[in-house]
This record gives C-alpha cells, sequence and structure tokens, in this order.
C-alpha cells in the first residue's frame, strides 16, 4: 500500500496542477475516440458497470468525463486572463455537476 501511495505522490509532485490543467487543454478527444485502444477499454467496463446495476460509479465516472471537458472548453492557458463569460460557463456546468451528482449518488436512493 505504501508503495501506491508513493507513485501518486510522486506523480502528483511531478505534475502540478497548471501541468495537469495544460495537458487537459491538449487532448484530442476526437483522436481518443477514433482509437480502438480507448474503446477497448471504456466499453467492457461500462457495459460491466450498467450489467451489474453500479449505477453511482457509472455517474461518478461520466461526472468527471464531463468535467474534463468543461475544463477543456472554458479555462484559457496559464498567463491569460479569464473572460467573465467563460468564468460564468465553467460556474454553472461545475454547479449544475455538483447539483446531480448530490442528487444521483446521495439524494436518491
Amino acid at each position: 500500500m505504501k508503495e501506491i501511495l508513493t507513485r501518486v505522490y510522486d506523480f502528483l509532485a511531478a505534475h502540478d496542477f497548471p501541468t495537469l490543467l495544460e495537458a487537459i487543454r491538449k487532448l484530442e478527444w476526437s483522436q481518443m475516440a477514433k482509437s480502438p485502444f480507448t474503446w477497448l477499454i471504456v466499453m467492457p467496463v461500462m457495459v460491466y458497470l450498467l450489467w451489474t446495476k453500479k449505477f453511482k460509479t457509472t455517474t461518478a465516472i461520466v461526472s468527471l468525463w464531463l468535467f474534463l471537458l468543461l475544463v477543456q472548453k472554458t479555462l484559457t492557458p496559464e498567463g491569460e486572463t479569464l473572460s467573465l463569460h467563460n468564468l460564468l460557463i465553467f460556474l454553472s456546468g461545475a454547479v449544475a455537476l455538483v447539483g446531480l451528482n448530490v442528487y444521483f449518488l446521495f439524494i436518491r436512493q
């Protein structure tokens, strides 16, 4: 267990938050969608989660994916100013995702 935590710590130490945001910004979703490796990883996991009716886990995974899309589309590169329009879109999208997660994961049982 200590070995896993050390690996996670080393990864986070090497990749600070601005570096991770830049990697998300550079992500090409169209190339990912065309890659067979993506489908070989995503489809079996999603089929298993839906087959075993693990809807909370599925909701969390889809919410993470939507949050990554939101970050990529609204946040500007480091050093540039964030426009009010993009800030409002990011905040409203984040609040909507938090609200949906609270509803589906905690309120609706």
